[in-house]
């Protein structure tokens, strides 16, 4: 019988720690197709590109120069997908091509219905004609005819400024379009702005009715004057759905956010009605607290909770449950379900909050030693079977791996013994509650063939072999069964000038005393110097047992004959 080298335990153990950190992974990926506008988180920012989160294998990259500064960790964008870089390359998007595509359809919208939008003015054209006003990742030109009230008006508007503006002309092919200021200067009702000017002021709380919607937000009028209700004042979630939230007609009521007298702007507030949610959050929520909430989606990395109106928390997939096999939430949650957490962490910078699910469940590690001890046997169910052997489950969320090498008692145990689905019966062989890990055997439920060998031959007993082979050190010694032991040089009756290979060839038959079975180490110590000690003090023995036994003097003379050691 071979046993196993000290090198090659390592390298099962290294392999074993490989496979077991790559079970955690999980590869469960979105695909986008090319000019796909998708939601996409930063994750790395360079000096030459962005990396995004687009949920799929391979990351987003953006060039950074379509940022008018470096973007947060964490921080979300629109972006369009460019082309695919490959399966080992990142994915090329574009924040500007978004920025664009969604600006170009608020342009749209804005000429159909008439509505008035904003942008910056980025430059005076040269020639002085007129303005090139940003909006978006767009460019659009505003005639100075279109600038103000009075088309030959000396005064200049300054780049940076922020202004109204109505869309005349589109094109949509170049998606180029034609604004004017002017239009929206000669529909201000300057009596009605003086009016409303000494009636209300910023922080206020007002009702108006909603006039239209847009893509962009809801226009309301408050006292005749017409103010945007923007989509990201309408609640404290992100890109919240708002549309079937009014209808036209309908009576809200609002904060005023900011009154521009110079541009005739209103800028209303629905959120702003309520609590920030993360001032809720720094007062309210401690670590170890209990919240309710609503899965609101699930993801390959965990399961996202409301807590309530734009505030959201994260179950990472290790929260989940207490086995250590990473699943996909889905297996534990859907989307609208009522759950309870545990706070894990607040990081009110951040704005992140960390969610556990499985602290509000017993952990099952802490009933092994109780419910499950060492040595004792259970049964149970193969839920995997890998390149090392089969994991068998023991409690819910508890497994057990039993290495292949403890299938059986076999030098070269068949590793395809067990499948998925087997029931088995299996033994505890260790339990590691830091490591979380436990050991079983199926080959430790019955004996091993040392130790019968060892209850069949006691010590000092005489055993027959044959020399298998010759070394160094010793001899080997085929004992039958499979067995085989080791006479070692200093058990073997050997004179200065001799060497093994003068006395023993392989196939001599031999016969040797037995010193010591180590089941363990899988080891057979023999004798022949024991065995032929045991051979003269049976002669001994039996010269003195005789009637005319010799005398001390002859007893002297038959010992010399004997052969030495």
């Amino acid at each position: 019988m071979v046993a196993s080298t000290p090198f090659d335990l390592l390298q099962e153990q290294k392999d074993l720690a490989d496979f077991l950190k790559e079970e955690e992974e999980s590869v469960n990926m979105a695909q986008w197709s090319r000019g796909d506008l998708v939601d996409a988180t930063v994750l790395e920012v360079s000096d030459r590109d962005v990396l995004f989160d687009i949920g799929q294998k391979q990351d987003g990259r953006c060039p950074v120069n379509e940022f008018d500064e470096p973007p947060a960790l964490g921080t979300t964008f629109q972006v369009v997908v460019k082309s695919d870089a490959g399966s080992e390359g990142n994915t090329l998007v574009s924040k500007l091509e978004a920025d664009r595509r969604v600006a170009w359809s608020s342009v749209v919208e804005a000429h159909e219905s008439g509505a008035k939008i904003s942008g910056i003015i980025e430059k005076e054209i040269p020639s002085g004609h007129g303005y090139i006003v940003r909006m978006g990742g767009l460019g659009l030109f505003m005639p100075r005819s279109q600038a103000d009230l009075k088309a030959k008006t000396k005064g200049k508007i300054k780049p940076g400024t922020v202004v109204d503006f109505k869309v005349i002309e589109i094109n949509d092919k170049k998606r180029s379009a034609v604004v004017s200021r002017r239009a929206i200067l000669e529909e201000v009702n300057h009596e009605l702005w003086n009016e409303f000017q000494q009636k209300h002021k910023e922080g206020d709380m007002v009702k108006g009715a909603v006039t239209r919607k847009v893509s962009f937000g809801v226009f309301v009028n408050v006292d005749g004057i017409e103010g945007l209700l923007h989509q990201s004042d309408i609640s404290w979630k992100k890109f919240a759905p708002f549309k079937d939230r009014f209808q036209l007609g309908q009576e809200v009521e609002l904060k005023i956010l900011q009154i521009d007298q110079e541009n005739h702007r209103l800028s209303l507030g629905l959120k702003q009605t309520t609590e920030d949610p993360w001032a809720w959050a720094q007062r309210e929520l401690t670590i170890g607290s209990v919240v309710k909430g609503t899965v609101t989606s699930l993801t390959d990395y965990g399961a996202f909770v409301e807590i309530r109106e734009g505030l959201e928390g994260l179950i990472h997939v290790s929260e989940l449950s207490w086995s250590k096999k990473l699943r996909h939430p889905k297996r534990y949650l859907e989307v609208g379900q009522e759950v309870e957490a545990q706070v894990l962490s607040v990081d009110l910078e951040k704005q992140r909050i960390g969610l556990g699910l499985k602290q509000l469940q017993k952990d099952p590690w802490d009933s092994l030693g109780t419910e499950v001890k060492e040595g004792e046997v259970r049964e149970g169910e193969v839920t995997s079977v890998t390149k090392f052997g089969a994991f068998v489950q023991i409690l819910d969320d508890v497994e057990g791996l039993i290495h292949f090498n403890d299938y059986s008692w076999a030098d070269h145990p068949d590793r395809k013994m067990l499948k998925k689905g087997d029931k088995v019966q299996y033994k505890i062989l260790n339990i590691s509650r830091n490591e979380r890990r436990v050991s079983c055997g199926i080959k430790q439920l019955t004996p091993s063939p040392y130790e019968v060998l060892k209850d069949r031959y006691k010590k000092n007993a005489i055993i027959e072999g044959k020399v298998t082979s010759i070394t160094d050190f010793g001899i080997f010694v085929d004992i039958g069964d499979g067995f085989e032991g080791l006479v070692h040089i200093s058990r073997i009756p050997l004179k200065p000038d001799q060497k093994l290979s003068d006395l023993y060839k392989p196939g001599d038959p031999v016969n040797t005393v037995l010193l010591r079975i180590d089941a363990d180490e899988k080891r057979i110590s023999l004798s022949i110097k024991d065995y032929e000690r045991k051979q003269q003090r049976e002669i001994i023995d039996q010269y003195l047992k005789k009637d005319d036994a010799p005398s001390t003097s002859s007893l002297g003379s038959l010992i010399k004959k004997l052969p030495e050691n």
